[in-house]
């Protein structure tokens, strides 16, 4: 059996995150991050059950958690770990913020990573079959075109109530092994590639990095002046679910109007 590497860069920040809004399932950041990363490794511990060729790399880049926080990270370090999960933690000890925190991220996945790479950020609520399911459409493209495709598992339907609103654009569908799957040309910081695809658009990171304090995210400028440019200018396929296989737990602005999120977070138990 060929056995393939995916490394993941975990992105931590509870009490000092900058975007310690309202947040719809909890005012308790803490709570946020706890549920959220173990649903993400329980979906990697069921993509090890799904796709046993695959072997499994996580880091988790630790921007000054909290120290409950960081004793739960802990235990999950060690119910998690198995021959096919290893994980562990790297404090930023010397710089703090997204910006920085980010930075770290790409360049552990730059020096790091060997097949699939994935930068994942602390407030995406997995379901079990997410990363499964990612690395199951990534393939399918890749063995049918030979091009390496981006891939989110969360569809933010912000975008299509408002800036997609009945504007005709042209997109792929992919019907993948568990569900559909929609080209979409407004993306985030996180997201699952290759490593050969990651590492081609430096320059844009750079640029996405430089103006992340500079610009109003309200304005949709982010994104749009920088990593959206690897699906608009350069060609490349990104893909979403038409549906959810995460939730982005921020305010009500990014909640999924026909999923309820509600009985995947009750099941997550951080006792």
């Amino acid at each position: 059996m060929n056995i393939k590497k995916a490394h993941y860069a975990l992105q931590i920040c509870d009490v000092k995150s900058y975007q310690n809004l309202k947040r719809y399932a909890s005012d308790d950041r803490t709570e946020i991050s706890k549920k959220c990363i173990k649903s993400f490794l329980e979906s990697i511990k069921h993509c090890c059950v799904t796709h046993p060729h695959i072997n499994h790399t996580i880091a988790i880049i630790d921007d000054h958690s909290s120290l409950d926080l960081i004793k739960f990270v802990k235990k999950c370090i060690i119910k998690y770990t198995s021959p096919s999960i290893q994980l562990h933690i790297i404090p930023l000890t010397d710089v703090t913020g997204i910006k920085e925190s980010i930075r770290f991220c790409y360049q552990w996945l730059r020096d790091n990573g060997k097949d699939y790479v994935y930068q994942v950020q602390d407030d995406y609520l997995f379901s079990n079959n997410a990363i499964g399911d990612m690395i199951d459409v990534y393939d399918q493209v890749f063995n049918e075109t030979g091009s390496h495709c981006l891939v989110s598992s969360w569809n933010d339907s912000w975008l299509w109530l408002t800036l997609y609103r009945n504007r005709p654009t042209n997109r792929a569908v992919i019907v993948g092994k568990h569900g559909y799957w929609i080209q979409y040309y407004d993306m985030s910081c996180s997201f699952m590639t290759s490593h050969h695809q990651f590492n081609q658009h430096w320059d844009l990171y750079d640029m996405f990095l430089y103006m992340i304090d500079k610009v109003n995210p309200e304005n949709n400028d982010l994104e749009n002046k920088s990593l959206n440019y690897i699906l608009t200018q350069r060609g490349v396929l990104g893909l979403v679910p038409v549906s959810n296989l995460s939730f982005h737990l921020q305010s009500n602005i990014e909640k999924d109007p026909h999923i309820d999120y509600k009985p995947l977070w009750d099941s997550i138990d951080i006792t």
